[in-house]
């Protein structure tokens, strides 16, 4: 399995070890996982795949849902065991760390049933519920577990419809799964921390070992340095911008409107409408198949779309960083598998062969041969607090009603009496008619004050 941040590399390193060990590529990107677009999904172009397989690469039309969790895992794993029985090597690549983390470890995330890998329009038939809006969903879910409803922000409507989800399907409360789930991966799978059938490259076929590991993985992690990876990334959106990343904007819009036209409701905040650039540029096109704009204001709607792109595209970057360290590693430590991850330094791209393929391919030599992996440190960008259980809690909503804002963290909430829009929002306001006599306006008083001043 290979993970990193957007615009690391991991797609080409995929087809190298696939070429030189015999694999197939198994698609771990859910926008990539939609046919057509090729510039907003980044990716990797069909000439640079040297005829490998990618499975679950352009399998989905435009129109149709991201695919559950449960439908990824299912899927993927139907695939793995074809491979695996043809003497192929399966390489999982994407940047969806919740698909790839849910297909690595059984019980990764909290398992919602026997209708998991029921589409979100089949949920929705038949749990209306999920259709409903964030608010109603929000409502419905503090009625059924306050807990869990309180760790959500009253507009992540993903995570309070996967709430809903869970407890539909289960019949349980999230909050209690997910303490038993984090009883059972807390559990060490032997005192020696070592992976049940290492460097066998088979499948668990009996069920999943005491670790909750499906599969028996070498963790291939390419790491850049953020601030050299921010320029990087801004570079690839001006490379996006000049192939074609706006018409593929105004083709989306179409297709948008087309639904919309046919009366079909359309959930932006899910799909491929939520890839990096549409929301982002969509004013300037909507603009310019609208009323004709001079030739400046055009400019800078562009610009100013373009800018927005790069930043959320850097965002998106420090999301998936975040993960892999807050949840990937750690759960790679819990389930004492932290010794099959081999960190891959991608920094610089002129020593890309060097620090990254040779490595890589030791490393896939070694773990299929039976050897020990290359030695690879940790980035200094990981705290290796995070290597232990977390006892800090979960996040919790907070809601100030003099700003109207609702704050996620223990920090935020403490830092949020000293932020500037919570002292104006507090600031007693000035009585001026107490403040000045009557019958002196503002400027009266005050060329008062300086003839009295100067007297």
């Amino acid at each position: 399995m290979i993970v990193g941040t957007t615009g690391v590399g991991k797609s080409q390193l995929a087809v190298t070890l696939a070429e030189r060990f015999n694999g197939e590529i198994i698609n771990g990107d859910a926008l990539q996982m939609y046919d057509g677009l090729p510039i907003a999904t980044n990716k990797l172009p069909r000439a640079e795949r040297k005829s490998i397989p990618h499975h679950l690469l352009g399998c989905i039309r435009l129109d149709e849902e991201t695919w559950t969790v449960g439908q990824y895992v299912h899927s993927a794993t139907t695939i793995i065991g074809d491979l695996v029985a043809r003497g192929k090597l399966p390489i999982v690549v994407g940047g969806t760390h919740y698909y790839t983390q849910s297909l690595l470890f059984e019980g990764s995330l909290v398992k919602s049933g026997a209708t998991e890998h029921l589409s979100f329009e089949a949920q929705e038939k038949k749990w209306p519920i999920l259709a409903a809006s964030t608010e109603d969903m929000l409502q419905h879910l503090d009625m059924i577990d306050p807990e869990t409803a309180s760790r959500w922000h009253p507009n992540d409507r993903r995570k309070i419809r996967r709430s809903l989800e869970v407890y539909l399907t289960s019949g349980r409360k999230p909050s209690d799964l997910y303490r038993e789930q984090q009883r059972a991966i807390f559990q060490p799978i032997s005192s020696q921390g070592s992976v049940p059938g290492h460097n066998s490259g088979e499948i668990n076929s009996v069920g999943p070992p005491p670790s909750s590991l499906r599969f028996d993985p070498l963790v291939l992690w390419i790491h850049a340095d953020p601030d050299k990876l921010s320029v990087r990334l801004d570079e690839r959106v001006e490379q996006m911008v000049d192939t074609g990343l706006i018409q593929e904007v105004q083709s989306m819009q179409k297709c948008l409107q087309t639904l919309e036209r046919s009366g079909t409701p359309v959930d932006q905040s899910r799909g491929i409408h939520t890839a990096i650039g549409f929301k982002e540029l969509l004013p300037y096109v909507v603009s310019s198949a609208g009323a004709a704009l001079n030739v400046e204001k055009s400019e800078q709607m562009k610009k100013q779309g373009i800018e927005l792109t790069k930043i959320a595209t850097r965002q998106y970057a420090k999301r998936q960083q975040k993960w892999i360290r807050g949840k990937l590693l750690r759960a790679l430590k819990e389930h004492g598998a932290l010794g099959n991850l081999v960190v891959l330094d991608g920094t610089e791209l002129l020593q890309w062969t060097r620090s990254v393929e040779l490595i890589a391919v030791d490393a896939v030599d070694a773990f299929l041969s039976g050897d020990p992996l290359p030695n690879s440190a940790l980035p200094p960008i990981v705290d290796h607090d995070i290597l232990v259980p977390d006892a800090r809690g979960h996040n919790k909503a907070r809601y100030c009603e003099m700003c109207d804002l609702t704050l996620m963290t223990q920090q935020q909430w403490d830092a949020h009496p000293q932020s500037k829009k919570h002292r104006k929002a507090t600031k007693t306001p000035i009585d001026w008619q107490a403040l000045y006599p009557k019958g002196l306006v503002k400027g009266e008083l005050a060329t008062a004050d300086v003839r009295d001043t100067k007297g």
